[in-house]
């Protein structure tokens, strides 16, 4: 075996034998970086096609949905979304008495106001939002908590489409001796 020391210099063959090691080592590391960025290129195109034909097969399916719709079924969901509105003024005077008529049964006195002569419109086309507060004490009664949940519950499962948007207890320490109910009641 031929050692080589530091003092002697390679030889011309061996040079040769380095550089092209050298050569081949770079070349395989160019051909396999480019090799990779054009992969991730391939993945993230095949990632956006079959994130076009997933987008389009879901239009189709609303597409198909939409114009399958049973018109009479469409017709039922429209009255009854009608059925859920307050048709005039008289009628929300009705409910709202309705409600007091509910609170007494409750031992609950019950107050109501328009908050806004100004009403808001929706952003639905011919509907009123009627900004409404309500005042609840008890009728003399202990244990009045429970009765302001129970009048609540009323509120919420009352047929009128409402958004209550503020509901706030005061009490003396002892017990809840006010319940003020802050609301909103859609209009036709």
């Amino acid at each position: 075996m031929n050692k080589m020391s530091w003092d002697e210099m390679p030889s011309q063959q061996q040079m040769k034998a380095v550089g092209i090691a050298l050569l081949l080592v770079c070349s395989v590391t160019s051909v396999i970086w480019m090799s990779k960025n054009t992969f991730v290129r391939v993945q993230d195109s095949r990632d956006q096609i079959h994130a076009t034909i997933t987008l389009k097969q879901d239009v189709s399916q609303l597409r198909t949905q939409y114009l399958e719709a049973d018109s009479a079924s469409l017709k039922a969901d429209f009255e009854y979304a009608d059925h859920l509105l307050i048709q005039n003024v008289p009628h929300l005077a009705q409910w709202a008495q309705e409600l007091q008529r509910q609170g007494k049964q409750l031992n609950l006195n019950m107050q109501y106001r328009i908050v806004k002569t100004a009403q808001a419109t929706t952003p639905a086309n011919g509907l009123t939002v009627v900004p409404m507060e309500i005042q609840v004490l008890p009728d003399g009664t202990p244990n009045t908590y429970r009765a302001y949940l129970q009048f609540l519950r009323t509120l919420e499962q009352s047929r009128p489409r409402l958004d209550i948007q503020k509901v706030t207890v005061t009490g003396d320490g002892q017990q809840a001796t006010r319940l003020t109910i802050g609301l909103a009641v859609w209009m036709k």
